[in-house]
């Protein structure tokens, strides 16, 4: 479900879309340092998102830009921008990796994604020490989607909350406990997610005789879903206290997060 929270990069202005790569890059420089290069492979913009916001709840900004040379971009010096919340999503994104994979092993018997899973595992056990409360969340999100794919659930309330239980646990780290609106703002995002998720697979799930709830929601009322949720979730994001950055986030949420949903609607209509 990653490659949804990502910035509509064509509508951001120049400094936030610099400011959007600088962030990103760090999170890669981060997921390197702390847990090998090889986990680079599971670096998504999705955790980039989480970086944002943590960040912008913080009075001063904390962030360390820095130039650096990237081995994948070697000929031209690039800028990271990092502080403790990289850290924190680069741990965040390695889990969550690991169960991504784990469940592309499970579902479609993918050798190759059970070999990425093994690599990250030790990484994984590192973190679940770290970050117990959130790997716990994770671990009984999964588990109880997990139960909602076996018995066929028709609700897609169900495996929605389960998933937005996860986000809203990432979402709201040590020293955050008590943020009722960014627990709730993680739990409403999570949800349109998996939903979001559903709707653009539904015709390959279906073809491949996989679970989707959205296959016992007629398809005229997907959209109306969606936007429904995607409202849910602005408003505890409108209640938090940003000092920064707001109007990225704004875009990733108005308008990138449905990218992909847009583009699959745009290929169905073609003849």
């Amino acid at each position: 479900m990653f490659g949804y929270v990502v910035a509509n990069v064509d509508q951001l202005d120049e400094a936030q879309r610099a400011r959007y790569q600088q962030v990103y890059c760090g999170l890669c420089r981060a997921l390197g340092e702390r847990h090998g290069a090889h986990c680079r492979l599971t670096l998504t913009y999705d955790m980039t998102f989480l970086i944002l916001l943590l960040s912008a709840l913080d009075a001063e900004d904390n962030m360390r830009v820095e130039p650096f040379f990237c081995p994948m971009h070697p000929i031209k010096k690039r800028e990271s921008a990092m502080n403790a919340w990289t850290d924190y999503a680069a741990d965040v994104n390695v889990v969550l990796a690991y169960y991504q994979k784990m469940d592309d092993w499970t579902d479609d018997r993918s050798v190759g994604a059970l070999a990425q899973a093994k690599a990250i595992s030790a990484q994984v056990e590192a973190v679940c020490k770290r970050l117990p409360r959130q790997c716990e969340a994770i671990t009984r999100g999964l588990e109880a989607l997990s139960a909602f794919e076996r018995n066929g659930e028709p609700n897609p309330d169900l495996p929605a909350a389960a998933f937005g239980s996860i986000l809203g646990m990432i979402f709201m780290p040590e020293g955050q406990e008590g943020n009722a609106d960014l627990y709730a703002f993680g739990d409403k995002l999570g949800r349109f997610i998996y939903l979001m998720d559903a709707v653009v697979d539904l015709k390959k799930d279906i073809r491949q005789e996989k679970y989707n709830p959205m296959s016992f929601v007629d398809s005229t009322r997907h959209e109306g879903i969606l936007q429904v949720l995607m409202a849910d979730c602005v408003e505890p994001f409108s209640r938090l206290k940003l000092y920064r950055d707001k109007e990225l986030m704004e875009n990733i949420l108005y308008s990138g997060v449905w990218a992909r949903y847009l583009a699959k609607r745009k290929g169905d209509k073609k003849p």
